[in-house]
């Protein structure tokens, strides 16, 4: 097979930018000196004998610091370093923090005065601390670090490099590498002249010596197992995932907090075939499950209509193309005494002096008068409540969301984007949870115990049982089917009574009339269902919118502005 052609355009497309930003400053002569400590970390201090070419403010120095570690076992880990401490004496300079270097994977240390600017030969002193930068083998404790990274667009002429070993520490020879040139050159460079002696490992380039953009010169030095200090499994631990037991901990917080004020008393099940007096289905929907659903208040509709203030009649639609649709008629007007989400709702349908309105008319509009209604339903709750838990709920709300935006940002600053996204979650559900920390007062919960029960019966009835409820009282499936409704049940329920001889209710009705219950709560559940669709409509919104050369840690390169 032939090889493919050298196209010389390509490798000048790639060269004409490189070039232009390394024609604007070389490096004379660049010296590092690292001094290790046995603690587990180590400061650096790199100079430089800058010569600018053309006016610019200044330089600036990147440090890789997200690193994926492989180990001998072919496995692989993350590894975040800290960079610290960083001072440029006698420059003005801006330099990356913990949270942008977790934000970035990268710390940048830009030197310069962005009103000024130098030409010709400038001298720089940049100091810093490293911080998780050796690496714990089995046999070595590694020093893997590149002296002059590969990202620099600019030339350097000369390199020399010390580092100080901790105190009563020797290097061995044969365990100390070099490496020089392009990224993932794996042989010692013999273009240095390395000295070791007295717990200092040495070196200069020799002459002639050239280093470019996309070469680097890399320090692989093995050390003593224990020369430096290791962290302990309690720190690794911690390190690694000490969010979790910080999670752990708002978790049991909270779920103390909801045991007292959340959690009910116990409430044994009271058995009930008729719902509680002078209580309407949509305070009832709202109590047995402590929210306000959109079916408690659509449960009113067949509520107003067994009590003779309305009708519904199913009409055919308007247009070539509508569906069948429903008519609500006013018959009569709210008492007086009726609660206030009763007359919204009510009021809502029937304004401006109407007497009927068609549902489809009420699309996409009418969903900011449920919004009201509900708000006011909750509000008229709150009497079988006990007021402290309502207090708790808004100061462990407001508590919740403190701890987010102080625990977010430290999580990414300490831990990374798992330990945020796992907060957040936990977060999310809290406050999901938070919003049941609502409970009820001795009264609620001895009226949670009859709706239970109510809604057990409403679930399990037997025939014979509603048989003898119907000789007490013949519309007994009309004064109780609003209040299945709001227990989800209504098609079930309606079900129940289909063998009974039961009429359908006359306020609700087709052009052609029910022949049996069957029809009936078929179509009546399937209007209920369409009704709460309509009345909660909303306009939709649119958007748019080994070693190597260049292997070791201390990556980046640096540049010109």
């Amino acid at each position: 097979m032939r090889s493919p052609r050298f196209n010389p355009v390509f490798l000048l497309l790639w060269l004409v930018p490189v070039l232009a930003q390394a024609q604007d400053f070389g490096v004379d002569h660049f010296s590092v000196a690292i001094e290790l400590h046995k603690e587990g970390y180590f400061e650096v201090v790199e100079t430089y004998d800058v010569e600018f070419f053309s006016p610019k403010h200044g330089i600036y120095r990147d440090i890789l610091t997200s690193y994926t570690i492989r180990a001998a076992d072919g496995s692989e880990a993350k590894r975040q370093i800290r960079i610290s401490d960083i001072k440029v004496p006698g420059h003005k300079f801006e330099a990356s923090g913990n949270f942008s270097q977790r934000m970035e994977g990268n710390a940048r240390i830009k030197i310069g005065d962005p009103d000024k600017t130098v030409v010709g030969p400038i001298h720089y002193e940049i100091r810093y601390r490293v911080d998780n930068a050796f690496l714990f083998e089995e046999d070595f404790t590694r020093f893997y670090w590149n002296l002059k990274p590969s990202d620099w667009v600019a030339p350097f002429k000369k390199i020399t490099f010390s580092v100080i070993l901790p105190e009563g520490v020797e290097a061995d020879p044969d365990q100390v590498f070099l490496y020089a040139g392009p990224v993932g050159s794996t042989s010692p460079t013999g273009e240095f002249g390395i000295r070791i002696a007295g717990g200092t490992i040495s070196g200069t380039s020799r002459e002639g010596f050239g280093s470019n953009y996309g070469e680097a010169v890399t320090l692989l030095v093995n050390l003593p197992k224990g020369s430096i200090a290791e962290p302990g499994r309690l720190w690794l631990f911690w390190s690694g995932y000490g969010w979790v037991p910080i999670l752990l901990l708002l978790a049991g917080g909270f779920y103390k907090v909801f045991l007292k004020y959340g959690k009910d008393d116990p409430s044994p099940m009271v058995v009930t075939y008729f719902p509680p007096e002078n209580m309407d289905p949509a305070m009832v929907g709202f109590l047995i499950n402590d929210r306000e659903d959109t079916s408690d208040l659509v449960s009113l509709l067949p509520y107003w209509g067994n009590r003779g203030l309305l009708e519904m009649e199913e009409v055919e639609g308007e247009g070539w193309f509508a569906k069948e649709d429903i008519l609500i008629k006013k018959l009569a007007d709210l008492p007086a005494e009726a609660p206030g989400y009763q007359k919204i709702v009510f009021d809502g349908l029937f304004h401006g002096g109407e007497s009927e309105v068609r549902v489809s008319s009420l699309k996409n509009t009418f969903y900011l008068t449920m919004n009201m209604a509900k708000k006011e339903l909750a509000g008229a709750a709150q009497k079988y409540y006990d007021p402290k838990a309502r207090r708790v709920y808004w100061f462990t709300g407001g508590g919740i969301v403190l701890a987010l935006l102080v625990l977010l940002p430290t999580f990414f600053n300490f831990w990374g984007v798992v330990a945020v996204l796992c907060a957040l979650v936990l977060g999310v559900a809290l406050l999901i949870l938070n919003r049941h920390m609502v409970k009820k007062n001795p009264f609620g919960v001895k009226l949670y115990s009859e709706l239970k029960g109510f809604r057990a019966f409403i679930k399990t009835a037997e025939e014979n049982r509603l048989r003898m409820l119907l000789k007490e009282s013949p519309d007994y499936f009309e004064t109780t089917m609003a209040y299945a409704l709001a227990f989800g049940a209504l098609k079930q329920w309606a079900q129940k009574f289909e063998n009974l001889d039961v009429a359908p209710p006359t306020w609700y009705h087709t052009s052609g009339g029910f022949r049996s219950m069957h029809q009936f709560s078929r179509s009546f559940s399937s209007t209920m269902e369409r009704t709460s669709t309509t009345l909660v409509s909303s306009p939709s919104s649119s958007s748019s919118g080994g070693g190597s050369s260049g292997g070791g840690m201390g990556g980046g390169g640096g540049g010109s502005w």
